[in-house]
């Protein structure tokens, strides 16, 4: 039962972004999201983000889509099926070296066949009795 929720929490979370119901905060560019990503005067902030500013190879979601709202996906993935982003991507689970684009790994194929799942059940009318 308890992967039937974790199920049911992705699909949630990715028909809003889907359907664009769930809208993310935005803010000037080039300001850090969080108090780690700040960093004193001259140093490298920590906790900087690895994941590229351009994207390549999306199937699923728009080929427009901006990084807060893909980064919001990918994390609401990782935290319903408690798994790093290496489970899907080719990459360390720390990031320094990632792959995103690959196609090689078998459970990114599923998410993407999940993604397609529920855009599909979003366009079909409900069943009334």
């Amino acid at each position: 039962m308890r992967a039937q929720h974790r199920f049911l929490a992705v699909a949630a979370l990715a028909t809003a972004s889907l359907v664009g119901a769930a809208a993310s905060p935005t803010r000037p560019q080039g300001q850090p999201t969080s108090t780690q990503e700040r960093a004193p005067q001259g140093q490298q902030p920590r906790g900087r983000s690895l994941v590229p500013d351009t994207f390549t190879n999306l199937q699923v979601l728009p080929k427009d889509i901006g990084k807060p709202e893909l980064v919001r996906i990918m994390k609401g993935f990782s935290l319903t099926f408690d798994k790093n982003c290496s489970f899907c991507h080719v990459a360390t689970d720390d990031l320094s070296e990632a792959d995103f684009a690959a196609d090689e790994k078998e459970n990114k194929k599923k998410a993407r066949e999940l993604l397609r799942w529920i855009r599909e059940t979003q366009k079909t009318p409900a069943a009334t009795p």
